[in-house]
């Protein structure tokens, strides 16, 4: 087919053609490829602009997701795949962001933790259920998590249980009330069940 006009549109390119088929490019393909007026492209070649085409803006796509936040690979596959890119694509970016250093799973499984756990106050056990959810490999969770700090782990649920005891004080006087409601909520920030114990222990050691 020959190439009869070049129109562009943005960051886009319509390419038309002479039988009146035309194509949308990404601007940069067509300028890497020196495309113009009157040049002759077969299929191949049209389907090799298209992939290139869309690798180009997947890869835009990435790079402002990565702008925003760090991402998981897994994370950053599922919002490439809603933008409907080719799941070739998609591979082949990750591939190539992962190489370049510029996607890491563990780099950011040490930020999440650093994060979550030392900022947010959050335990072991809801951290492991974040870092599954958001696609992190096993090995890489069980790694992350031996550097998680038991001391600060027990300051920050025992400092979280005096906050949260003058509140429930106020409406319950049954001690073991207290200490199930207490448990509760150190359960559900993912504080392991010995830490709680032991915190619940402290806490309530002076309970008339």
């Amino acid at each position: 087919m020959i190439i009869t006009a070049l129109q562009q549109k943005g960051n886009n390119v319509l390419v038309c053609f002479d039988d009146g088929e035309f194509i949308t490019l990404d601007y940069r393909t067509v300028t890497d490829n020196a495309l113009r007026k009157s040049d002759v492209l077969d299929e191949k070649k049209i389907e090799q602009l298209i992939s290139e085409s869309g690798y180009q803006k997947a890869k835009d796509s990435a790079f402002r997701f990565l702008g925003m936040r760090h991402h998981s690979t897994s994370e950053l596959r599922t919002k490439l795949i809603k933008k409907k890119y080719p799941k070739d694509i998609i591979e082949k970016i990750l591939i190539d962001l992962t190489d370049k250093k510029l996607l890491d799973d563990e780099q950011f499984a040490e930020a999440f933790l650093e994060e979550r756990s030392v900022k947010k106050k959050i335990g072991i056990n809801k951290l492991k259920a974040e870092l599954f959810k958001k696609g992190i490999n096993r090995n890489i969770i069980e790694k992350t998590l031996l550097r998680v700090d038991h001391e600060l782990s027990y300051d920050q649920a025992l400092e979280l249980a005096k906050r949260k005891i003058d509140s429930i004080k106020r409406k319950e006087t049954d001690k073991r009330k207290i200490k199930a409601k207490l448990y509760s909520s150190l359960s559900s920030r993912g504080f392991e069940s010995d830490l709680i114990m032991k915190v619940l222990n402290e806490v309530l050691e002076d309970f008339d």
